[in-house]
């Protein structure tokens, strides 16, 4: 695992909250672990890995299941669960790094933070874990997920996940409101969002946007833009056209106000699309009914370029001295271990990035599917782990101003230019 700063939120911590007291409950017993053998990190002569995420929602259980049921195989090497905040995660593997103390076997991050983490040399490639797990290698995973553990042709990482935020619908209104067209062929546009003007009553919503940063670099993408290129000016036109068509959305009528949280519209019936992430689906089923939602794309600038981009969780390995080889040959067993159980994980609405799964006819049953079942959408998939890519995603309250037009869209680029510049210089500067 992983809207505007209202809907955004209240998403975030619907996912959060529905899994903490699952997770709460692991990390007490992780915690007890960690007193038994009275450390914390890798230590040789301790038979047991200890993994660091940031898995604190929905897929906190999911995984602790798998854990649980890699434990009860008996392997030399038990795992530890640890999940913790994003930002404590980060803190913790710099200092760890820093001191060479209390290292963990292994972790999960984004591709950004992947990416920080290699700058300084820290990660270990993944070289030692393919000697025992070969399946673990490039032509068994999507080429876009592939891509995004490469730096200087080796490969630091190895894919777990990946996700976005996914347009859902509710198949009562649209068949009521005959609106079938706009989701055939399974990409929604701008376009098609303001078309909804005067087709439905006053108490439905066309649309409800949920988490605009997460969803807009597809639309950057679909632009012609790419983090790589484009953020270095965030005025420029790959970021302004889609941002005044999101403007238009909002300004036609169509689109849920700020103040209605996107979750809530689309579970009580009163917005025919919500933008949700892909992990949104269970929350959806228990008050929509799951036979009444389904899942399209991400929301698309046009029908000229049509891109998903994804993000992507990781596994890696941060580099200790002190760590011994049969560690190594430990962690690389329990990442085959998940590699080949990954099914269990699918039902928080992951995206599998694996072959394996993308060609399980039970895996292409899944709403989240609708992102890897045709070749033309797996084709579709855009991703980077740009070093400075994270900071693109994190101005939620600029997004929001400049879409719902708290801003001007000029001051509003302005800013967001400003804001993804000082925050590239920062993470330059320490």
């Amino acid at each position: 695992m992983k809207g505007n700063a209202r809907s955004g939120s209240a998403t975030w911590w619907s996912r959060v909250s529905k899994g903490i007291v699952r997770p709460l409950t692991c990390a007490a017993a992780a915690i007890g672990m960690l007193l038994a053998v009275g450390g914390c990190g890798s230590t040789a002569d301790a038979k047991v890995m200890y993994f660091w995420n940031g898995l604190i929602g929905d897929d906190g259980p999911a995984m602790q299941k798998i854990i649980n049921d890699y434990n009860a195989t008996d392997p030399e090497y038990k795992i530890v669960f640890q999940p913790m905040q994003d930002k404590d995660l980060m803190t913790k593997i710099y200092s760890v790094a820093q001191t060479g103390d209390s290292i963990p076997d292994l972790v999960i991050a984004n591709q950004f933070k992947t990416a920080v983490m290699h700058s300084p040399g820290i990660l270990n490639t993944i070289e030692d874990w393919q000697k025992v797990a070969p399946e673990l290698n490039e032509k068994n995973y999507l080429p876009q997920a592939w891509n995004n553990v490469m730096f200087d042709g080796k490969a630091y990482g190895i894919p777990l996940y990946m996700y976005q935020m996914a347009i859902y619908y509710n198949k009562s209104l649209v068949e009521q409101y005959h609106l079938e067209h706009i989701i055939e062929g399974g990409f929604v546009t701008i376009d098609e969002v303001k078309s909804l003007k005067g087709v439905l009553p006053k108490d439905i919503y066309g649309m409800a946007y949920g988490n605009l940063p997460w969803a807009f670099m597809s639309l950057l993408y679909g632009a012609g833009g790419t983090l790589e290129t484009s953020m270095d000016d965030a005025t420029s036109d790959a970021w302004r056209k889609p941002m005044q068509a999101l403007r238009e959305t909002v300004e036609s009528g169509v689109v849920a106000p700020l103040s209605v949280d996107s979750m809530q519209a689309f579970g009580s019936g009163h917005a025919v699309f919500a933008q949700l992430g892909t992990w949104g689906q269970g929350n959806m089923a228990e008050t929509l009914g799951k036979d009444n939602i389904a899942e399209v794309n991400t929301l698309q600038y046009s029908t000229d370029n049509f891109s998903n981009f994804l993000y992507q969780n990781n596994w890696m390995q941060i580099k200790d001295p002190k760590r011994p080889p049969e560690r190594s040959r430990a962690a690389a067993k329990f990442i085959k271990y998940v590699y080949e159980h990954w099914m269990d994980w699918a039902y928080v609405g992951s995206i599998s990035p694996a072959y394996r799964d993308l060609n399980n006819p039970e895996y292409q049953k899944l709403i989240q599917a609708s992102f890897t079942n045709s070749q033309e959408e797996r084709d579709v998939i855009r991703t980077s782990n740009y070093l400075y890519g994270g900071y693109a995603v994190t101005a939620w309250n600029l997004y929001n101003d400049i879409v719902y037009g708290n801003l001007t869209l000029d001051d509003g680029l302005k800013a967001l230019d400003k804001t993804i510049k000082g925050q590239i210089e920062i993470q330059d500067q320490t």
